[in-house]
């Protein structure tokens, strides 16, 4: 059965331009997400995953960066020729992200329903009571007890989970496409890292949304992911299947990956 990606990437090269300084973040990166399924984007820190997941929303510094090579196709748009209103309309909305910190990405002045309210305005036109059911409505699909009450909660009454969980909602608060979830579990103990690796799955899978799920943990992909790609310094180096880069490493740094996997 031939399955049409919802994604395609591919040869995306990307520079940093500093003066006289040129740093290439990105070399020839090329990927496929699938409605419905989860690939990783694994690699030490520095390897170029997070970056990879900003250049495609344009979300890197617009002064210093230049997409020298590649395309983004979503819907038949090349994400990266986009303008920025255009651009604007697609994040949030259509492709959504889950930052890794959420205490950082998580305004410390605004409650949960003013920062989840404003993702509904911005791209649902949702207002009053329409926008404090819906929510209700999304608190409650990430398992957040008492939405009533959590809802008029700043991030600093939350626990780490919570406000994890606050940001899955906000993402998942216009029915996404795509969701990219960067690193959403290391700032996580253990036990809340598994109760929110769960979550996702089960969000991404009833929903049929395709996820981008960026970690440094080979063990988190074997337990969320269809397909996998090892990043080493801007480059992907393999890419397949779980259970063949899992079983039959081809490259030395998937390996040394795999090592530092406690069994």
């Amino acid at each position: 059965m031939n399955k049409t990606p919802i994604l395609s990437v591919k040869d995306l090269t990307v520079e940093f331009v500093q003066g006289e300084n040129r740093n290439q973040a990105l070399n020839n990166v090329s990927m496929d997400l699938y409605p419905g399924e989860t690939f990783a984007l694994v690699g030490e820190s520095g390897s170029g995953k997070s970056v990879t997941a900003q250049a495609l929303l344009k979300l890197l510094p617009s002064s210093i960066t230049r997409y020298k090579s590649g395309e983004a196709i979503y819907k038949g748009s090349n994400l990266l020729q986009l303008e920025y209103e255009e651009i604007r309309a697609v994040r949030g909305n259509q492709i959504a992200m889950i930052f890794q910190e959420p205490l950082t990405a998580l305004n410390p002045l605004h409650t949960t329903a003013k920062q989840i309210g404003e993702v509904l305005r911005i791209h649902s036109g949702l207002k009053g009571k329409q926008a404090e059911q819906r929510i209700i409505e999304l608190l409650q699909l990430v398992g957040i007890p008492d939405p009533e009450q959590k809802m008029k909660a700043y991030p600093h009454q939350l626990s780490g989970g919570q406000r994890q969980r606050v940001m899955i909602a906000m993402a998942l608060a216009n029915d996404p496409d795509i969701l990219i979830a960067d690193e959403p579990t290391t700032a996580l103990d253990v036990t809340v890292q598994v109760e929110v690796l769960a979550l996702l799955r089960e969000l991404q899978r009833d929903r049929g949304m395709a996820m981008l799920f960026i970690t440094h943990d080979l063990g988190v992909v074997a337990n969320i992911a269809d397909s996998v790609s090892v990043m080493y310094a801007g480059q992907i180096v393999e890419a397949g299947g779980i259970d063949q880069v899992f079983r039959h490493p081809a490259h030395p740094y998937t390996e040394a990956l795999q090592k530092a996997v406690p069994s």
